[in-house]
């Protein structure tokens, strides 16, 4: 992926994920998990928290994948969690109050606001995000970032999900005289954002503020050459981009 840092790319529609991008999803999830497993008298540990997140982390796997449908992600993570950690509770209804706590977790990552403002002025911005639709408006209502986009696009109210190509294609559709040449999406994720640029067809940057290092053989297949795969370390860099 490309790194330049002083060249500005003329885009005019940009889509961005939100969780792990622009909203701080790791503190929120964390905050609403310590606090209804408080709230039950279960233990809340880093252990518990991190068995949590290797159970949650594969059910969205699965779902990107298009295995399993949103309800069953749902509404069975934390019975797992419970059969994982040997306790005794419905998990249905933990999720019902774990997901109210969430949409309360409107934390930024650094720069978001300023960056968003900027973005704002020169392109159409359009949020893109498999999460909890009334979770999700929540918080971007709550963060206030809301103001700078001109539409949502949440899968489980378009009923497809990234990175699948007809998840874009219904947010392509929504689009007034969409460029795709000129639609660059930005997100954290190399399974679903960036995965999901490569089946739109459409340039990507990916945020990467921990450095990681990407699957082996992870890229773009054919028609390379028509598009820029973009990284970035810190939302900052956009400024220098775009």
């Amino acid at each position: 992926m490309e790194t330049e840092k002083s060249r500005k790319y003329e885009y005019t529609t940009l889509l961005l994920d939100m969780d792990g991008t622009f909203l701080d999803f790791e503190a929120a999830e964390k905050s609403a998990f310590m606090t209804a497993m408080t709230r039950h008298s279960y233990p809340a540990g880093e252990g518990e928290y991190a068995c949590y997140q290797r159970i949650n982390h594969g059910l969205w796997e699965a779902f990107e994948r298009g295995e399993i449908d949103k309800p069953t992600l749902l509404s069975t993570r934390f019975g797992r969690l419970f059969d994982a950690l040997g306790l005794k509770g419905d998990g249905a209804a933990f999720e019902r109050e774990y997901q109210a706590l969430l949409g309360e977790g409107a934390q930024l990552i650094e720069g978001a606001e300023e960056m968003l403002s900027y973005l704002a002025e020169g392109h159409a911005l359009y949020v893109v995000t498999n999460g909890v639709e009334r979770t999700q408006r929540n918080r971007l209502r709550l963060s206030g970032i809301d103001r700078f986009m001109t539409d949502l696009f949440i899968s489980e109210a378009i009923g497809w999900q990234k990175p699948q190509k007809e998840f874009f294609d219904c947010c392509f559709e929504r689009i007034p005289g969409l460029d795709r040449s000129r639609t660059l999406i930005i997100g954290d994720s190399l399974t679903s954002d960036i995965q999901g640029g490569f089946n739109a067809g459409i340039d990507t940057c990916w945020f990467n503020p921990k450095g990681k290092k990407k699957p082996e053989g992870f890229g773009r297949t054919g028609e390379r050459e028509a598009h820029r795969d973009l990284e970035i370390t810190s939302l900052y860099e956009l400024k220098r981009l775009l």
